[in-house]
């Protein structure tokens, strides 16, 4: 799909158009066909990176200045922290932005209702730093929505009430899907600070000195957000721990029971076993209390072992 944004508003480009609206400020391409590439190369007169460069980690790949051209990749890119990322490519002209994604984000719809209500007039760096502010936003949203779900499962981790070890397992199921949300933002992240920095570091003759400092300051919060994001994956940390060790106590607990059980079983078969032997000299044969003495012995084998079990505060 390509949605042309400028002057004149917002316009859906059909796949098989020779080319978009000549006022078109912003070429916004999500999962893109041949034909859109194409439609868009021929408008910008420039060669765009199919989704297999923009997946590339080496860093020639995603940072490069190529003229008057920024050339800037994300190759994981988070757009919903449940599902795996995808690349994001951006072309950054002086006259206009190309954005090449691969799943729908709300940062880039809150983007384009900024642009199209806006009447300062736009270019392809104003338009490239509220995106990236918009970017921003929607990682600390979703950092946030992390934070609120790892407080809410520290409190049924830490609150011994109704603590079960079915409970437990099921926690760690909640711990390893709030980690893998923490990883994808963390990674959006990583790649945003990098194309911000490069921006920042090596700006282009077009970028003036405002939106340098707009970019240092966006550059400031996905610092602060790395922060946040370290504190999170200790707390992360400390509650697998938690559950891990909660989850060996009730182990052990239960190899606690069944040794005092097997340890206390011991005498009375012992016991019966003596008893129990087809012997014709038994001493024992022919008492007349024989067998009740044989019973509360063995009873009494059984229960002194628990007694004093239950006095070294064993059960």
């Amino acid at each position: 799909m390509l949605i042309c944004h400028g002057r004149s508003g917002r316009a859906s480009v059909p796949a098989d158009a020779e080319s978009p609206p000549a006022d078109t400020l912003w070429f916004d391409l999500c999962d893109p066909t041949p034909d859109e590439f194409r439609c868009v190369e021929r408008a910008t007169r420039l060669r765009l990176p199919t989704e297999e460069h923009i997946r590339a980690i080496e860093m020639s790949s995603r940072t490069r200045l190529d003229g008057d051209v920024l050339r800037l990749n994300v190759p994981f890119f988070a757009h919903d922290l449940s599902r795996p990322p995808s690349p994001l490519g951006l072309l950054v002209a002086p006259t206009f932005l190309v954005s090449i994604r691969y799943g729908d984000s709300p940062a880039f719809e809150r983007t384009a209702e900024s642009f199209d209500a806006t009447e300062t007039p736009r270019d392809g760096a104003t338009t490239f730093a509220a995106l990236m502010r918009a970017l921003v936003a929607e990682v600390a949203d979703r950092l946030e929505a992390v934070i609120a779900e790892a407080g809410e499962l520290s409190v049924r981790v830490l609150v011994p009430q109704g603590r079960s070890t079915r409970q437990l397992n099921a926690m760690l199921g909640e711990i390893g899907r709030l980690e893998g949300g923490l990883t994808r933002a963390r990674q959006t992240m990583t790649g945003l600070s990098r194309i911000v920095g490069f921006a920042q570091e090596n700006p282009p003759d077009w970028l003036d000195k405002p939106l340098q400092a707009e970019l240092k300051l966006v550059h400031k919060d996905l610092d602060a957000l790395g922060e946040l994001d370290g504190q999170m994956t200790d707390k992360l940390q400390f509650l697998l721990d938690a559950v891990l060790g909660f989850i060996n106590i009730d182990q052990n607990e239960v190899i606690k029971i069944l040794t005092v059980a097997s340890v206390v079983s011991i005498p009375p078969v012992i016991l019966a076993g003596i008893w129990g032997m087809n012997f014709v000299n038994m001493l024992e044969l022919k008492l007349p209390w024989g067998y009740p003495v044989a019973l509360t012995v063995i009873v009494l084998s059984a229960v002194l072992p628990l007694f004093w079990f239950k006095r070294r505060g064993w059960l």
